[in-house]
């Protein structure tokens, strides 16, 4: 019941990791009509590999192992968790360096859903792998 439900968060976070670079690249990434300032551009421009390289795969590797009852489900679980948690806290930071909590615009609002979502998932994944391993 729970490797579903574990499952089921991990393959939707890893097709929202997808789907915003989807727009990223469809939006922002056009100079013409890019909102984001150039520093945080840049910062951004630095996450992709790690997370469609590394965090999106270790979601659906988890999220298989899960559903086919494996071993090695709870260890990309695991691994998944550890990165989103890494995830959260550089962007935290880098946002909270950057006046980016002070603003009250759509961006704010989604960087407050983005850190919120890999600090509060990532731990779970963690857990849920520590438990069951």
């Amino acid at each position: 019941m729970y490797e579903m439900l574990m499952a089921i968060f991990q393959i939707l976070i890893g097709i929202g990791f997808i789907g915003f670079w989807i727009m990223f690249y469809f939006t922002e990434y056009k100079s013409e009509t890019r909102k984001m300032d150039e520093i945080s551009f840049k910062h951004e421009l630095s996450f992709p590999l790690p997370d469609l390289g590394w965090i999106t795969p270790c979601l659906f590797i988890a999220a298989i192992g899960l559903l086919l009852m494996q071993k090695f489900g709870y260890f990309f679980s695991a691994l998944a968790g550890a990165g989103m948690i890494f995830l959260g806290l550089i962007d935290f930071a880098f946002d909270y360096q950057n006046d980016v909590f002070k603003k009250k615009s759509f961006d704010t609002y989604m960087a407050i859903f983005i850190i919120g979502l890999n600090l509060i998932f990532g731990p779970i994944f963690i857990m849920y792998a520590w438990m069951n391993l």
